[in-house]
């Protein structure tokens, strides 16, 4: 009996944890900017383009001092909008806007990088 109900307690955590990275990772692939809350909100320090890229360096709002230092890469053709939802061009963005972000994954180092972000110029 004592082995059994180990056994089932370890199903149970073993599925409550499945179920919880599923959740955590619900938008993988996709556009998360109207499922759920950015990840990181901040100033923009400095933008270019980088081949078909838009490179913003971010410096975060108190809260969101993870992303300390990050330069994120936003694939042109609608990864960074403007406030009206269109996609963003280089020329769009300035030192100083705002910008909301997601992510899905990013590699631990100082700053984080992150792949494939989304973002959103705030108005």
């Amino acid at each position: 009996m004592r082995t059994q109900t180990s056994q089932f307690l370890a199903a149970l955590i073993l599925a409550s944890g499945l179920a919880t990275g599923v959740a955590a990772c619900g938008d993988a692939g996709g556009d998360p900017r109207d499922a759920r809350e950015p990840d990181a909100v901040g100033t923009v320090v400095s933008v270019e383009t980088l081949g078909d890229a838009i490179t913003v360096v971010f410096a975060p709002d108190p809260g969101y001092e993870y992303f300390e230092g990050t330069t994120f890469a936003f694939a042109e053709g609608g990864a960074l909008e403007r406030p009206d939802g269109e996609p963003a061009a280089a020329s769009d963005v300035a030192v100083g806007e705002r910008l909301e972000v997601w992510v899905d994954a990013c590699a631990e180092s100082f700053p984080v990088q992150c792949a494939d972000p989304y973002g959103r110029l705030l108005p």
